[in-house]
């Protein structure tokens, strides 16, 4: 079996762990409506996944005109089983070696148009107390839920990725 982080870095897949941003839990078939520009068949594919991974848990089942409404949620406790100091380096590569492989592909394609599709890296260094980072972090995850749109005709998906990092600091 793949790690968690290979995992939950699919691009639909991260989509499915997304809608559960807003809500705790949420059945396959909201997942579906949230999710309608990937096929059904797709979505339930990756959904499997990430049930076999125990990153996603059944929280309840219905039974609704002879099939099965299952209502799913993250498990946050396998999530946090792996997010220790020793599987650190190897997430944060994984992360980084994702979203390089995103650029790759995208750059060895015919149709880039950096103007067009509107692509841009930045990195900024910011001066922050601890206090002011976690207000920060907060306005940003506020801001998330606000643009996290609906599939509708003309939106795509855009894939932002931000990274916070400490700064060598050469004078300490």
């Amino acid at each position: 079996m793949k790690d968690i982080t290979e995992i939950m870095l699919n691009p639909v897949r991260m989509r499915i762990i997304q809608t559960f941003v807003a809500k705790e839990s949420i059945t396959t078939s909201e997942i579906c409506e949230k999710i309608s520009d990937i096929p059904r068949t797709t979505l339930y594919r990756h959904i499997n996944i990430l049930l076999d991974a125990n990153v996603l848990i059944v929280v309840a089942e219905k039974k609704i005109r002879g099939s099965t409404e299952r209502t799913l949620a993250l498990n946050i406790d396998e999530i946090v089983k792996h997010n220790t100091l020793e599987n650190a380096p190897h997430q944060a590569f994984s992360f980084l070696m994702n979203i390089y492989s995103k650029i790759e592909k995208y750059y060895s394609s015919e149709k880039h148009n950096l103007e067009n599709n509107k692509i841009f890296l930045n990195n900024t260094v910011m001066m922050m107390d601890d206090q002011e980072f976690d207000q920060f972090s907060s306005e940003l995850q506020t801001l998330f839920l606000k643009h996290s749109y609906d599939v509708a005709k003309g939106r795509k998906p855009r894939d932002i990725s931000i990274i916070s990092s400490p700064v060598d600091d050469e004078n300490e």
